[in-house]
């Protein structure tokens, strides 16, 4: 077949694929009753250790060697280990967490890509150092489930983007030992600490010196943020060459009122129950709002992961839930003090910063994010912004303009952070920033993101080893 003949089928069979992912994200079937309290295997590797006052910030803990999966179902080809080290908690007080570390076999190419996946949960089982390795997307004796799909496996196909070029790849448990979610500055903190872990750690391939990259969306486009903003002052010795942040949801308020009515506005309890468990105050002044059966809701979501949550609370409209308009509730003292602490801090990133977001985004309205990149630029960062215009939602109650993002955004987020990690990108403007349509269907987008949709998966599949070609 000739090579055009081959570039083309091979575009074709990924725009294909894309919109079968797509797809089964957007659609929606008949939630399941809500599940029992479910608890924890118990796994000695996630004991608090004694004596962490006397260790060091990122100091490896414990180290042990995995075998990782994606969409908790294909076995990846890499030589993985999970690392317990010391971090920093959400009060200023030594905690500890766990990164997973994946290196290409053959060796790693002297390049760290940190990558932040979106667990949107506050169960441990929800993390991805547990749901890369155990499990599986659908359990019917699981009491989180019956499904329990996380997140994180389903991203390890963007993160398997640096693997393909024989990067090492890192995905924090940036929500700690105690799984939070949306709590300020401490996602940050365990990111920064994860990098100096991995650093450190022998069998990782990459040195202090070597340049790091970051990479999340939404819920890991937050613990992204954290962590480019607390690194001056908590990591300076970290190179980070370049940041990549989609979607990063800094404007609370605005976020809960966009996404209010909307297919995945299951969000909108899930963010209650986290801030809930950051603060009791905040617990107990929303709770003083909440409908009786709605109280139910906000506690039951600390069971499961964010797939389950999300199928049960399909399309919630607080309206029905609250016995006080919205502009009441956030309106209470406690609660906007919440929310803000959780807001645009004012902090700027030293290290370059791409953040991409959708325009019709009914998670993280556009609003928000400019808010975001304006702090950025008005305090001198270089950033680089893609504000991003899709087609017209024909269903707008069931697609999803996130979580399509999500993936047409990710080329151009992943050749961004290419550049800056090989040093082969021009000094950027200061501030870059534009509304541009959403292409996915390019070369340049295929050639980018191509192997991790369709090449990886097909290795892994075949038991060859990423990051060899």
């Amino acid at each position: 077949m000739p090579l055009s003949h081959s570039r083309t089928a091979h575009r074709h069979i990924f725009v294909s694929i894309l919109i079968v992912l797509i797809t089964c994200a957007a659609v929606s079937f008949e939630p399941p009753p809500a599940a029992a309290e479910p608890t924890s295997p118990h796994d000695r590797f996630y004991d608090r250790p004694t004596g962490l006052d006397a260790a060091a910030p990122g100091a490896i803990l414990r180290a042990r060697k995995v075998n990782v999966r994606a969409l908790q179902l294909l076995p990846v080809n890499v030589d993985a280990w999970q690392l317990l080290y010391r971090t920093t908690g959400m009060d200023g007080e030594p905690d500890a967490t766990v990164t997973t570390v994946m290196v290409p076999r053959g060796g790693a190419g002297r390049k760290l890509l940190s990558y932040q996946a979106a667990t949107d949960s506050t169960l441990r089982i929800c993390n991805p150092s547990f749901s890369l390795i155990n499990g599986a997307p659908i359990d019917f004796t699981s009491p989180a489930g019956p499904l329990t799909f996380g997140l994180p496996a389903a991203e390890l196909l963007l993160a398997a983007a640096g693997l393909e070029r024989g990067w090492t790849v890192s995905i924090p448990d940036h929500g700690g030992l105690d799984a939070r979610f949306l709590t300020p500055r401490q996602p940050g903190w365990a990111v920064l600490d994860g990098i100096r872990a991995v650093q450190s750690f022998g069998k990782s391939g990459v040195e202090r010196t070597d340049p790091v990259g970051l990479w999340g969306y939404s819920g890991g486009a937050i613990a992204t943020s954290w962590a480019v903003e607390e690194q001056s002052t908590y990591a300076p010795e970290i190179n980070i060459a370049g940041a990549a942040m989609g979607a990063p949801e800094r404007d609370l308020v605005g976020s809960l009122k966009k996404v209010n009515g909307a297919a995945i506005a299951g969000l909108v309890p899930m963010a209650l129950s986290a801030i809930g468990k950051d603060s009791p105050e905040f617990r107990g002044e929303v709770a003083k709002y909440l409908q009786p059966g709605s109280r139910r809701i906000v506690d039951e979501i600390r069971n499961h992961c964010v797939g389950q949550n999300g199928l049960v609370n399909l399309w919630f409209d607080y309206r029905l839930h609250l016995n006080k308009p919205v502009d009441v509730v956030l309106g209470n003292d406690i609660v906007r003090r919440e929310l803000m602490a959780r807001g645009i801090s004012g902090r700027i990133p030293v290290a370059p910063t791409y953040i991409y977001n959708g325009v019709s985004d009914e998670v993280a309205p556009i609003s928000g994010t400019d808010k975001l990149a304006r702090s950025y630029c008005t305090g001198g960062a270089v950033v680089t912004y893609r504000r991003e215009v899709l087609p017209p939602n024909p269903v707008p109650q069931v697609m999803s303009t996130h979580g399509t993002v999500a993936v047409t955004g990710a080329p151009g987020a992943f050749a961004w952070l290419k550049q800056h990690l090989d040093g082969s990108r021009p000094i950027d403007s200061r501030c870059d920033w534009r509304t541009v349509p959403t292409t996915l269907a390019t070369g340049e987008a295929l050639d980018v993101l191509g192997p991790s949709f369709i090449v990886n998966p097909l290795r892994t599949l075949l038991g060859q080893p990423l990051g060899t070609q």
